[in-house]
């Protein structure tokens, strides 16, 4: 289990649909092992992908598209997949949880659970 801060910025060009830049940071390091006994050192790695979404509910979105994970050892190619079910506290701020699975180059995959806080920061007039 390794701690991190994350991202999202969505640019919504449907009522169902959205384009999105997604970040995060894992706030540790850590080693691979490959199966020829060779690990793969990561300190702190970024990702960053560009995501399609396509909310199926109003609360409830999927999502997938490629990145890359940034670290001083090597960068790797990633698909990220995932889907999100937010919760509605006011018209411009909502809570949601999420799930998203990356395969980075079949080096290694990861699963993160999170939490988000989503801020409508702007809409149409």
């Amino acid at each position: 289990v390794i701690p991190t801060w994350g991202f999202d910025v969505d640019y919504f060009f449907h009522p169902r649909w959205s384009v999105a830049l997604q970040g995060d940071i894992k706030l540790q390091s850590f080693e691979i092992e490959e199966e020829n006994n060779v690990s793969l050192e990561r300190n702190f790695p970024v990702a960053l992908a560009t995501v399609i979404h396509y909310h199926a509910l109003r609360h409830w979105s999927f999502y997938i598209g490629p990145g890359y994970e940034l670290e001083s050892h090597g960068n790797l190619f990633l698909v990220r997949a995932g889907t999100e079910y937010s919760f509605e506290i006011t018209e411009n701020f909502e809570i949601a949880l999420n799930l998203l699975f990356e395969n980075k180059e079949e080096v290694y995959d990861t699963w993160t659970f999170g939490i988000a806080f989503n801020k409508k920061l702007w809409g149409k007039k």
